[in-house]
C-alpha cells in the first residue's frame, strides 16, 4: 500500500484545512496517510474529524504567538517578551527551513504540500510531489514567489480553471517543468434540504478584511428596511468581530443579525437547513467551499462575481446569482427579488443541489488518483 504524506500548516479550523482532511479520509481506503502539521493549535486534536488510520506528527506544541508579544509588550513583561521572541524565531526557523528538512528525509511514495513556502523547501525527485495553490495573489511580489517553489514539484493542484491559465503563464518561462491540474474542492454529500420557508439568510467565512462582512451588513441594512421579517446569520470567527458587532449596534440591527462564532460541521449542515439564500461579499476566493455546502443543501447562493472561485460553481440565472462590480445596489435587488419570489426561489434551490454534484467526492477523488497513479 502507498503511503502519502501531507504538510500542513496546522489543523484547526481553515477552508484548505477542511479540505485536507476530507481528502485525507477518503484516501485511507487505498492508501497510508501521514499528516506532518507544523502547529498544534488544539492540544492534538483536529478541528475537522479525522480517521483514526491517519497518523499526524506535529512539530511544534504551540502555534502562531503575536498576540502573546503584544501582550507582553503592553503590560511591560520584560522576560515574557523575550521569551516570545524566542519562541518566534523556533517558529520561523520551523516554518522556513526545519519542514523542508523532515520533508525531504521522510520515508513515503507521494508528498503533497499545502503552503507555498513548504513547497518551496522540497527538493525530492525520487517521489511524486504535489503542491496545492489555494491563493490567487496578481501582484509581482507573489508572482515572484511562484517562480521560486516549485522546481522540485510534479503536480500543481489549483482550484479554478481562470487559476490554472494565470499559473501556466506566471511559469512559463521558468527553467523547470510542471503539470498544472484543476481539482476543485470536495464538496461533502448530504440529505439535508431547507424548506426555503425561514425568512432567512446566511453567510459563512473568516470575520477578516477579505471576506468584506461589512458590505454584507449594508446591504442587509437595504434588505431589513422592506423585508423587516429576515434575519441574517453570519458564522465564522475572527479578527474583526469587534467592528462587525459596532457596526450592527450603530445601525439598530442587534436583533435582527447574529455573529454566530465558529460552529462545527453538524451545527453549519442545521443552520443552512434553516436557510433561504446564501449570500458571500467576499473581496477574494480561492474556491469557496461554503458556497458549495450551501447548494448541497439546495440553498440559491448570491456572490459578488470575484476573479476565482464562485463564477466556477454558481451557474448565473440558474442557480444563483453573480453580481458584477461588487454593487451593493445589485445585490439589495437579488437578494430581495428571491425573498419576493417564492418559485423561482424553489426552482434555484433544486437547480444548486443537482448542479453542486459534480463536486461530489468520488468525481474529486478520482481526479487526484490520476495524479498518484
Amino acid at each position: 500500500m502507498k503511503k502519502i504524506t501531507f504538510l500542513m500548516l496546522h489543523l484547526n479550523y481553515g477552508g484548505i484545512e477542511k479540505q485536507v482532511t476530507t481528502l485525507a479520509n477518503l484516501l485511507t481506503q487505498k492508501y497510508k496517510i501521514e499528516i506532518i502539521a507544523l502547529y498544534d493549535i488544539l492540544n492534538g486534536k483536529s478541528f475537522y474529524n479525522l480517521d483514526k488510520r491517519i497518523k499526524v506528527k506535529y512539530l511544534l506544541p504551540y502555534g502562531p504567538n503575536k498576540n502573546e508579544i503584544k501582550n507582553s509588550l503592553k503590560k511591560f513583561k520584560i522576560i515574557t517578551f523575550f521569551k516570545e521572541c524566542a519562541k518566534t524565531i523556533k517558529i520561523l526557523w520551523y516554518k522556513y527551513h526545519k519542514i523542508g528538512k523532515i520533508a525531504n528525509t521522510t520515508k513515503t511514495d507521494i508528498l503533497v504540500s499545502s503552503r507555498i513556502e513548504f513547497a518551496k523547501q522540497i527538493k525530492r525527485d525520487d517521489i511524486v510531489t504535489v503542491s496545492q495553490e489555494h491563493s490567487y495573489i496578481d501582484t509581482k511580489k507573489y508572482i515572484r514567489k511562484v517562480k521560486k517553489s516549485f522546481k522540485h514539484i510534479n503536480y500543481l493542484v489549483v482550484m479554478t480553471k481562470l487559476a490554472a491559465n494565470k499559473y501556466k503563464e506566471w511559469l512559463m518561462d521558468a527553467a523547470y517543468n510542471i503539470n498544472i491540474v484543476v481539482i476543485p474542492n470536495i464538496i461533502e454529500k448530504t440529505n439535508i434540504t431547507s424548506t426555503l420557508n425561514y425568512n432567512q439568510i446566511i453567510s459563512i467565512g473568516r470575520l477578516e478584511d477579505v471576506k468584506d462582512f461589512p458590505t454584507l451588513i449594508d446591504v442587509f441594512e437595504m434588505v431589513h428596511k422592506k423585508h423587516n421579517e429576515v434575519k441574517l446569520k453570519i458564522i465564522g470567527e475572527g479578527s474583526k468581530r469587534k467592528e462587525l458587532e459596532e457596526k450592527i449596534e450603530k445601525l439598530n440591527l442587534k436583533d435582527y443579525i447574529t455573529l454566530t462564532g465558529r460552529l462545527d460541521k453538524s451545527k453549519i449542515y442545521e443552520e443552512l437547513s434553516k436557510s433561504d439564500i446564501f449570500v458571500l461579499p467576499s473581496k477574494s476566493e480561492s474556491f469557496s467551499l461554503s458556497i458549495g455546502e450551501a447548494m448541497s443543501c439546495g440553498v440559491p447562493c448570491i456572490s459578488f462575481d470575484i476573479d476565482v472561485g464562485p463564477r466556477e460553481i454558481i451557474t448565473n440565472n440558474e442557480d444563483g446569482f453573480l453580481i458584477l462590480n461588487r454593487s451593493k445596489n445589485n445585490m439589495y435587488e437579488k437578494i430581495c427579488y428571491l425573498i419576493e419570489n417564492v418559485n423561482k426561489r424553489h426552482e434555484f434551490g433544486m437547480k444548486a443541489k443537482e448542479n453542486i454534484q459534480r463536486f461530489y467526492p468520488e468525481n474529486i477523488v478520482h481526479e487526484w488518483e490520476k495524479i498518484f497513479k
